[in-house]
């Protein structure tokens, strides 16, 4: 009796997703697209995404101001990287940067296989900075979340000196 009670149960919880999943309209009626758009992953802007840094050089660390830095999602195929999988900005004088990572990114902005940080440009004044020397990929933390704006942070970037 205990036995078949049990199996009666489990049976129920395999059963009612199952129909709730079939009777959903939403789940029935949209597309994979459809679905990504609702949960604000699209081309249309329902959310934002911010990407917060700071990039330092040297063995005695300071800012590097004016530095052009880029966040990249995705594989780049074949050599090529679409434009669309890049979002970039350039640091102001204490060596931080914002980036404001397009919607399509959204999904993919806390995967550290499929997003990372790259230094596009360093300025002459910075040219004994040496940006090949950053390489590892880092995680990026969710550090604010409110009403639609997420904000991740990557940590602190430190370049090596060409000496």
């Amino acid at each position: 009796m205990i036995q078949e009670s049990i199996v009666i149960f489990l049976s129920l919880l395999l059963i009612v997703p199952i129909s709730w999943a079939i009777n959903n309209s939403l789940i029935e009626l949209s597309s994979r697209e459809e679905l990504a758009k609702i949960a604000g992953y699209g081309e249309e802007k329902l959310s934002t995404v911010f990407l917060h840094g700071t990039l330092l050089c040297g063995h005695t660390p300071h800012p590097v101001p004016g530095a052009s830095v880029a966040v990249f999602c995705g594989t780049s195929g074949l050599g090529r990287v679409r434009k669309s999988s890049w979002a970039k900005n350039i640091t102001n004088e204490s060596g931080e940067f914002i980036i404001d990572v397009p919607s399509h990114l959204h999904a993919n902005i806390h995967d550290p296989n499929l997003c990372h940080i790259q230094i596009l440009h360093l300025p002459k004044d910075y040219s004994l900075c040496h940006h090949h020397s950053f390489t590892k990929r880092k995680i990026f933390t969710l550090t604010s979340s409110n009403i639609g704006v997420r904000v991740y942070t990557t940590p602190t970037i430190y370049l090596t000196s060409k000496s």
